[in-house]
């Protein structure tokens, strides 16, 4: 990189919800509608995880483990 000069950084936003768990899992009462967010800093490391449970949701409909604390509508 040599005396390469820094022009930016890449800032991306982190959704975080106030209890700082995600929300992941079928919202009702919209049939068909899942939602996976808020993994704040996680995300690259609990995204195959999450993608994991959404599958089993949309295909099993419901997931391997027990997801009930990540539930969307907990609010």
């Amino acid at each position: 990189m040599g005396d390469a000069a820094v022009r930016s950084e890449w800032c991306g936003l982190r959704p975080c919800l106030p209890d700082g768990l995600p929300a992941v899992g079928p919202l009702s009462p919209y049939e068909g509608l899942f939602i996976a967010t808020g993994h704040a800093m996680m995300g690259l490391t609990l995204g195959p995880v999450t993608g994991k449970l959404i599958t089993e949701c949309i295909l099993d409909g419901s997931p391997g483990i027990d997801i009930t604390a990540l539930s969307p509508e907990r609010f």
